[in-house]
C-alpha cells in the first residue's frame, strides 16, 4: 500500500504551518511549495514493517512516483542493513540494486545515504562522477 504524502512545513518563517504537499502553493501565504519541496528527499521504509521484497518493490514504486509528482529532490528508502541471511539483509540488497537499477536507467544519482548505511538514495538530479 502506496504511504501517504507527509505534511511538509511552508518555508515561510512567519508561517511553519504543515500542509499538503499536494498543494501548489501554501493555503496562507501563496509561496510555491514545489520549490520548497525540491530541497528534500520523499522518505519511505520499506524494511521495517515485515515487508517481503515484492511488497518493499512495490512501496518503493509507489515512493518513486510519489516524489516525483510533488517534485522532491529524490527519494530516501530506508531498507536496514540486518545481516546476509535475515529478511531484512535481503531487502536491502535488493532495494538497493532495484534503486541503482532505476537511477541509471532514467539518469538519476543514486547511493547509500552518508548519515544512515540502512538507506539509499536516489537523486533525481544526475550526481557528479565520483570516480
Amino acid at each position: 500500500m502506496a504511504n501517504p504524502l507527509p505534511a511538509v512545513d511552508c518555508r515561510n518563517p512567519d508561517r511553519g504551518i504543515p500542509v499538503d504537499p499536494s498543494q501548489l502553493t501554501c493555503p496562507k501565504c501563496d509561496i510555491d511549495l514545489h520549490n520548497a519541496l525540491s530541497e528534500q528527499y520523499y522518505e519511505i521504509d520499506v524494511a521495517h514493517n515485515g515487508q517481503i521484497w515484492e511488497e518493499a518493490k512495490v512501496e518503493i514504486e509507489d515512493g518513486l512516483n510519489a516524489a516525483l509528482l510533488c517534485r522532491f529532490k529524490g527519494l530516501k528508502v530506508i531498507h536496514s542493513y540486518g545481516s546476509a541471511s535475515s529478511k531484512s539483509g535481503a531487502i536491502a540488497r535488493e532495494a538497493s540494486h532495484f534503486m541503482e537499477t532505476i537511477a541509471a536507467l532514467r539518469g538519476y544519482g543514486s547511493g547509500q545515504d552518508g548519515l544512515n548505511r540502512g538507506a539509499h538514495l536516489i537523486d533525481f538530479e544526475q550526481w557528479p562522477d565520483r570516480s
